[in-house]
């Protein structure tokens, strides 16, 4: 098992997600949909690799997101992180970013 890095953004009715480990997207209704889809996409393009050959492997399962994308989601998150509780105090839904992790399926 993996930990992978994941990043979500969006507004009520619209999200979009992407794990910058494996570069892998997914889009949703919802949160816990993107949350979902993310990871059902995780585990099929894992289970692709693995069924793959073996020397191709390593270099599939190392296949991050673009360094310049990670480090501007990493940075996009923390600044969204500082301001929300300001936006919060409105009441009105809006747009809406979340940082987690997925556990990556990897055999042992």
């Amino acid at each position: 098992m993996r930990k992978v890095t994941c990043y979500a953004w969006g507004v009520p009715g619209d999200w979009e997600a992407l794990c910058v480990d494996f570069d892998l997207a997914a889009q949703g209704k919802s949160l816990e949909e993107v949350r979902r889809e993310l990871g059902d996409a995780i585990e099929c393009y894992l289970e692709s690799v693995m069924d793959g050959p073996a020397e191709e492997r390593r270099r599939f399962l190392n296949r991050k997101a673009p360094l310049t994308l990670r480090l501007r989601l990493a940075l996009l998150h923390r600044a969204f992180t500082l301001t929300a509780s300001l936006r919060a105090r409105g009441g009105k839904p809006g747009f809406t970013r979340s940082a987690f992790a997925l556990v990556a399926p990897l055999p042992a």
